[in-house]
């Protein structure tokens, strides 16, 4: 009887083990299989052994790179190593939070060094597929997608959203929006900012007779030469035509925005040489300066503007600081 019993045991063991040997086969067929199916997709996959610290990134994630097999450093040092420095603290929040069950995936962009030194963007998306009997994570896996022409084209799109297309400077929707911002700044610090409004004097005649072909040319130059004339801080816009605004976000007096000025007016007043043409123009400014001339944007914007049509009134090439009277003799 005993030996009969001792047989079935064998037996019934043997049955597990090779029912065992065929699930594990059989989940490790499954897994290839959606590795491979990632991998088609075109995405990289990362497998991660939490508990060992070691990674295993598959061949696409390794190629996407320009890494080989050879080459490519192992573990979560070297894999945290090739993101971008900016990018890696708030790689390690979000797969922190994921971990700790603060959010219920993992999704991330980040920026990724290549062995030849260029930077690719990547989506990354993992999931934990293995946990200990106290639900402490073993195992993630993920891929990462290549999505380097999406992000260029996504900052293409908020750059012709923001620049001006012929000079390159700012537009009046964001000058707009820096000037809010510096107006809440010197509110909070009881600052003084500046707003000039600068016209160019002489440019339409410049249109007229060398056509808009010289007259683009020229914008480009007179945008140049207001960049020479800013502190890093400042910001100097196109919002159309030959206008232009000038903000500077933080100022002790007054004076220190008519300095800035006279920097703008002596810059313009020197020739212009485009081919063959030699240019002479100047410019007119209006300032308004916070909170004196005005404790909102709009208002900075309309007295900016009211002083320096006044400055035109004036003779042009010259700056003006906005008076109350201004309004009435305009």
């Amino acid at each position: 009887m005993l030996f009969f019993l001792s047989v079935f045991i064998i037996a019934l063991l043997g049955f597990i083990a090779f029912r065992f040997a065929r699930l594990t086969k059989t989940l490790r067929t499954s897994e290839e299989r959606w590795k491979f199916a990632l991998e088609g997709a075109g995405d990289g996959v990362w497998d991660w052994d939490i508990a060992n610290d070691k990674v295993e990134l598959s061949p696409r994630y390794i190629e996407m790179y320009g890494f080989t097999n050879q080459d490519v450093k192992r573990g979560m040092v070297a894999w945290v190593e090739r993101i971008q420095h900016d990018d890696r603290g708030r790689v390690k929040a979000d797969v922190d939070a994921y971990l700790t069950g603060k959010t219920t995936h993992y999704i991330n962009e980040h920026r990724v060094l290549c062995k030849d030194g260029q930077v690719k963007w990547a989506l990354s998306r993992g999931m934990v597929v293995s946990r200990d009997k106290d639900g402490k994570p073993l195992r993630m896996i993920g891929t990462h997608a290549d999505i380097t022409e999406r992000k260029n084209m996504e900052e293409k799109l908020r750059h012709l959203a923001q620049f001006d297309m012929l000079t390159q400077l700012p537009n009046r929707g964001l000058i707009a929006d820096r000037l809010k911002q510096a107006e809440a700044y010197a509110k909070r610090e009881k600052a003084q900012l500046a707003l000039m409004f600068l016209d160019l004097d002489k440019f339409k005649p410049v249109n007229d007779t060398l056509g808009h072909e010289v007259g683009d040319l020229l914008l480009k130059q007179v945008a140049q030469r207001l960049q020479l004339c800013m502190r890093a801080s400042d910001t100097v816009a196109r919002i159309g035509g030959d206008e232009f605004v000038v903000l500077l976000p933080l100022i002790e007096s007054a004076q220190d925005a008519t300095v800035v000025a006279e920097k703008i007016l002596g810059a313009l007043n020197q020739e212009f040489q485009i081919g063959p043409h030699t240019i002479n123009i100047s410019s007119s400014i209006g300032i308004a300066i916070y909170p004196q001339h005005g404790d909102d944007d709009k208002t900075l914007m309309i007295n900016a503007d009211t002083a320096m049509y006044y400055a035109k009134k004036e003779g042009r090439n010259n700056a003006q600081i906005y008076r109350p009277e201004m309004e009435a003799q305009g």
